[in-house]
């Protein structure tokens, strides 16, 4: 029996990559799966503050014809642009699965047309600091499942947006990952289009950088989107929002600079449309503050989340909102829950099972509100609690006095984690 044949491809071509050009070429003679299999290199990787470009050019010199990379990571910070690209186009003819390109673009770095006409490319990672002015006409990037781009600039060319037409290059995308892509230096459409897109993360690591005084508009065309992480300033308003489909989303937003989420009439910013795109999420983190801030002042907009079974929310600055929900609630703070809890009656008839809090530390507000709790919500049957500040004899106490309040539900049980 030939053992061999049965071992996954990353070990069959982690065992290719120690044998020379002339025992692979007999190798290839014993399996056709071979053939494609033990030519592929594991990782070819340049960086030019620790190698030279010419030790880099004869590594790849030295690949075969029909040798295939696996993985390619440049970095380079200095180094010409057209050395560099046409390494990077002989690097492209084989077969390169993982491509990432990590470039200091103050020289007004543009990338080769081939990276963008690759057809083996699974994974993609572009970054950081140059733009992409334009993309071919027979841009297809036919493999791409997963698309990174970090602190690029896209531009408008001939009436068509960059980054648009990346994305319309890209059949079988299914995870887009969009760090600092500064939105509001943009006067070109900012649409997220993409019919095959399951994962969206968009963070903002730089928040007083820019002035965002021209961030007018977003919008979200992904209507088999899952999971969504988005951490941005708001835009002015959300034209189309399309989350049909969306099961989880981590939701850290904040108005644009100089500007507080206001509830009076002519309120510079309109998140309703992204609201009512959230309607049918199961998992909801609201994880900010501001966040927090935006769906109490527009609490008006917000929709009715029947398919919600899991909410969790950062009370450290503010006190409760009148959000419905089922299924399990999760608290990052508890100590600033105020007496205005007692005003909303939705406590009465929500179905919620489970309650788990991670900053509990026992002071005489956070008792009441967790008595008056408890006291409201019938189907609760766990409540998960942690005392980040409380070890011992201090730990039991706290444990104790839980423990005596009254509660609505029969089945409901304390959990004390570490």
């Amino acid at each position: 029996m030939d053992r061999l044949s049965n071992l996954p491809d990353e070990i069959i071509c982690h065992i290719g990559s120690f044998l020379s050009a002339k025992e692979a070429a007999f190798t290839t003679l014993l399996s056709k799966r071979w053939q494609n299999l033990i030519t592929i290199k594991q990782t070819l990787h340049f960086d030019d503050s620790i190698e030279s470009f010419k030790d880099f050019a004869d590594r790849l010199s030295s690949l075969q014809v029909t040798s295939r990379v696996r993985k390619l990571s440049l970095k380079w910070w200095s180094l010409e642009s057209d050395r560099v690209n046409h390494c990077l186009r002989d690097v492209l003819k084989c077969g390169v699965l993982d491509l990432n390109l990590w470039i200091n673009g103050k020289q007004g770095y543009s990338l080769p047309f081939e990276v963008f006409t690759c057809k083996t490319v699974v994974k993609l990672s572009l970054g950081f600091r140059f733009s992409i002015d334009m993309i071919p006409e027979n841009a297809l990037l036919p493999s791409l499942k997963t698309l990174s781009l970090n602190d690029l600039k896209f531009f408008e060319f001939g009436g068509n947006c960059a980054f648009q037409t990346l994305l319309a290059a890209c059949p079988v995308l299914e995870e887009l990952f969009l760090s600092d892509v500064n939105w509001e230096q943009w006067k070109w459409s900012r649409t997220v289009s993409s019919l095959s897109l399951k994962r969206l993360t968009i963070i903002r690591t730089k928040w007083d950088d820019y002035d965002t005084s021209g961030f007018k508009s977003i919008s979200f065309d992904t209507p088999g989107l899952v999971y969504l992480y988005y951490s941005d300033y708001v835009p002015k308003e959300y034209l189309n929002v399309n989350l049909n489909s969306l099961v989880e989303a981590k939701i850290i937003l904040r108005p644009q600079e100089n500007h507080i989420w206001n509830e009076r009439h002519g309120d510079p910013f309109y998140p309703m449309n992204l609201l009512q795109g959230l309607k049918n999420v199961e998992i909801l983190n609201l994880h900010s503050y501001q966040t927090l801030m935006m769906f109490y002042v527009f609490r008006e907009a917000l929709p009715v989340f029947e398919k919600l079974s899991h909410l969790s929310v950062n009370l450290s600055r503010y006190c409760w909102f009148p959000i419905k929900f089922m299924g399990s609630l999760h608290f990052r703070k508890f100590n600033s829950l105020c007496h205005c809890l007692s005003e909303f009656s939705f406590l009465d008839s929500c179905p919620l099972e489970v309650l788990k809090i991670t900053e509990y530390f026992g002071n005489q507000q956070e008792l009441r509100q967790m008595e008056y709790i408890l006291g409201k919500l019938s189907c609760l049957e766990l409540v998960q609690i942690h005392f980040p500040m409380a070890t011992g004899e201090k730990k039991a106490k706290l444990e104790y006095k839980l423990q005596k309040l009254p509660r609505a539900s029969s089945k409901c049980k304390f959990n004390v984690v570490v």
